[in-house]
């Protein structure tokens, strides 16, 4: 395959990607902005945290980071606990408030993915799902086996 091909394939793939997840994210919100969401998973999947280790995550600076943190403490979504390791630090966990809003999202999220997803042809679905673990390596990155 050529470059021009492979380039081609690379940009209609970013570009269907990102208006997917521009649609996806449209459902259900719960008036939290991206970067606020997208702080709640890192939180979530990698569990308590100090605000570094989310900067990093997040790729952001810790100002950002602490100003995120800080208006989720706000909504009650996470809470600082003092870290064991280091008395001088602190890590962020989610609360339960913050834990149900995750799952409200999830749910919402996928009830919006489903409603355009049966709007397509059952053979446009088999397809989709055909390419599925294909998607799923490129997403985590996985060498090709």
């Amino acid at each position: 395959m050529s470059e021009e091909w492979e380039v081609a394939l690379a940009t209609r793939l970013q570009v269907a990607v990102s208006r997917l997840m521009r649609a996806i994210r449209q459902h259900g919100a719960a008036g939290l902005t991206p970067s606020q969401i997208s702080a709640l998973a890192s939180i979530k999947v990698h569990g308590p945290l100090r605000l570094s280790q989310l900067a990093t995550l997040e790729s952001v600076g810790a100002p950002a980071a602490t100003r995120v943190v800080a208006s989720l403490e706000d909504l009650g979504l996470v809470q600082r606990h003092d870290d064991v390791a280091d008395r001088r630090a602190s890590l962020v966990g989610l609360t339960a408030r913050g834990q149900e809003t995750l799952v409200e999202l999830r749910v919402e999220r996928t009830a919006g993915l489903s409603a355009k997803l049966a709007q397509l042809t059952a053979r446009e679905r088999t397809l989709i799902e055909a390419a599925l673990p294909v998607l799923e390596r490129l997403a985590h990155d996985e060498p090709e086996e």
